[in-house]
């Protein structure tokens, strides 16, 4: 149902991390110190909902422990958010209210938390061939031109297209 998505959402994801990679005139890449926090804080949300996407529909972590893990990692608050209703109003309760709201969109939505992470790494492993293939004659930018004329289909599905597109 969200194959689709992998393209595009994978995309939003490695384009963020392209950023960070160093570069010959940026060796710490392009974020400030302040910007790579925030980066590595989205990294992390979206590392976490490969673990919440797959435990949940695996049977293997409950919605409640689910919505804790969320508000623990995500939003760094200790502390169960079994009872949210008996929490006082604050960060945590709102951090447990805001984490039941997501976990409930991905547990409707089997493996769309998902399409991020396993688009990024569909591009990294074309890019990976791209290069190991080409070698010197290996183009960043053509690499992300031809990369962005597919459109939404999934790279899996075009990566040798691709590479006939590269090596002319």
């Amino acid at each position: 149902m969200w194959q689709d998505s992998m393209a595009a959402e994978g995309w939003a994801l490695y384009s963020e991390a392209l950023l960070g990679e160093p570069q010959a005139s940026a060796p710490h890449g392009f974020y400030t110190p302040e910007q790579r926090l925030y980066q590595l804080r989205g990294k992390l949300y979206r590392d976490l909902r490969v673990r919440v996407d797959t435990g949940i529909h695996t049977g293997r972590i409950s919605f409640d422990d689910a919505v804790t893990q969320f508000s623990e990692v995500v939003d760094f608050l200790p502390g169960s958010c079994a009872r949210t209703e008996s929490l006082k109003p604050g960060p945590k309760r709102s951090s447990c209210e805001s984490a039941r709201g997501a976990i409930a969109r991905y547990a409707r939505w089997p493996t769309q938390a998902i399409t991020y992470r396993l688009g990024k790494d569909q591009i990294l492993a074309l890019r990976k061939r791209a290069q190991d293939e080409l070698g010197d004659a290996f183009s960043a930018k053509r690499f992300h031109v031809e990369f962005m004329k597919q459109g939404t289909i999934p790279a899996s599905y075009f990566g040798d297209e691709l590479m006939r597109r590269l090596k002319q």
